[in-house]
């Protein structure tokens, strides 16, 4: 059972801490209390010493594990060398730089910030700075960062996604006076009617963004040839492609999403599994892009940008990949193969239906109904066909058996290169455990609606 001082713990926390915690993702009103009190490899302690295998590494950049010697000895070595941060000029920056080019052969030029939001901010002022236009369209159940610039709700209720006129953004959150302004959503994965679109506003389009894997809603490919298209449309009205890679950056290969599809994007975000688990990001793109920063007419900044202790455990990941990246996609690739395929194997013969999708390390999980056998294409089917409750139901079963994903169905599995098949027969074998406990006829089943 989960222990009391967990709770304690976060109850004591939000009388100095607003809501006991730093992100709203880190504790949801149907979340378990879990307070860490300890991790290493792909397992974390809970104050009272329960140990709970993580398959959240993070939310992602833990691809070498919790507290991975690439990364730590990287930052043990700067801290003697330079400390945290300069407020100079040094040269890690050009070193790490170089080695993204190496897995990123779209990206000319580089500049480094400590956030993804910092960079989707950026992204979008160079757009529109590039092509002297203003409209900029995202896709429903992207999320690239909460600056105004971009951030929308993206993980609306249907029925106010279809209320909005001329695909209008419905503001993030409270307290946006107004903003995002000449955003539009459109449904993601669907060519003709991003087409129908352009036709109408093309010449008003300054960039494109989107996740080149959806990983906020779930774990969906692109359709067979809708990156390419969407490539051509960009470049037949002068409009710019932003690929947020933020998730799929160095965890769905090494180049990300541009090198699995073949697709090549004129400006890239990166974080996450490019550095390991240290607060770095980083925006890439074609010289002439990027030459707007280096002019000064497109302002980018930060105190903490490109600090020295980040890069250094940034180039070591890098280090890393450069050296070994042929087994560890592909060691990724089996173990993620492998717990698909028995994943779905125990929920078939417990006789409870599911739908099971990943890209690589990303991995998603949903409850759907009897006799629904398609795979999820964008966000309004992920979000009309699943039951979230049932969801919830089994991840609080499953982090009281000892292993964690996140409550909420939206957000991906990762593994790292730690999650072997020994390890991951403990999953399964502990998630077989927890379906057949649990009483799934007692649960209302979600209904499901026409295809859209």
């Amino acid at each position: 059972m989960i222990s009391k001082l967990n709770k304690v713990l976060i109850d004591t926390a939000k009388e100095n801490v607003a809501g006991g915690t730093d992100s709203t993702m880190r504790l949801l009103p149907y979340q378990l209390p879990l307070v860490i009190s300890k991790s290493e490899g792909i397992r974390v302690w809970d104050v009272e010493g329960k140990e709970l295998i993580d398959m959240n590494m993070g939310y992602g950049p833990l691809l070498f594990g919790h507290r991975s010697r690439i990364v730590t000895d990287a930052i043990k070595k700067e801290l003697e060398l330079r400390g945290t941060v300069l407020g100079f000029i040094h040269e890690l920056s050009s070193e790490v730089a170089l080695l993204i080019k190496k897995s990123f052969p779209s990206i000319d030029l580089i500049r480094f910030s400590s956030s993804g939001t910092e960079v989707a901010q950026t992204a979008v002022r160079l757009a529109r700075a590039y092509t002297n236009r203003t409209n900029i369209v995202v896709f429903e159940g992207h999320y690239h960062g909460s600056s105004n610039a971009v951030f929308h709700k993206y993980h609306a209720e249907i029925a106010d996604i279809e209320s909005q006129p001329s695909y209008n953004a419905i503001p993030g959150t409270e307290g946006m006076g107004g903003e995002p302004q000449n955003i539009f959503v459109l449904p993601w994965n669907n060519l003709n009617l991003l087409k129908t679109f352009f036709e109408e506003k093309g010449e008003t389009i300054a960039a494109v963004i989107m996740e080149p894997v959806m990983g906020n809603a779930g774990v969906i490919a692109p359709k067979d040839g809708y990156l390419q298209g969407v490539r051509k449309l960009t470049q037949d009205y002068g409009s710019l492609l932003i690929f947020d890679e933020i998730i799929s950056g160095y965890r769905v290969a090494r180049g990300g999403a541009q090198e699995r599809y073949g697709v090549q994007s004129d400006i890239t975000l990166l974080s996450k599994a490019m550095n390991g688990g240290v607060p770095i990001s980083a925006i890439g793109g074609r010289r002439e892009v990027m030459n707007l920063l280096v002019e000064g007419r497109v302002f980018h900044g930060g105190v903490y940008s490109g600090n020295p202790m980040c890069l250094a455990a940034t180039l070591a990941v890098q280090q890393e990949y450069d050296t070994n990246g042929e087994w560890i996609y592909s060691t990724l690739e089996d173990n993620s193969r492998y717990l698909c395929t028995e994943l779905l194997q125990i929920f078939k013969t417990a006789g409870i239906p599911v739908s099971v999708q990943n890209v690589g390390a990303m991995i998603s999980l949903s409850f759907v109904e009897e006799g629904f056998t398609q795979r999820f294409e964008d966000y309004r089917e992920i979000k009309k066909f699943t039951n979230k409750d049932k969801y919830i139901k089994f991840q609080n079963e499953l982090q009281i058996e000892g292993v964690y994903i996140h409550p909420n169905q939206f957000e991906p599995w990762y593994l790292s290169t730690l999650h072997t098949t020994e390890q991951l027969d403990i999953v399964l074998e502990k998630m077989d455990k927890v379906i057949r406990r649990i009483n799934w006829s007692s649960m209302d089943s979600v209904k499901l609606h026409s295809r859209v």
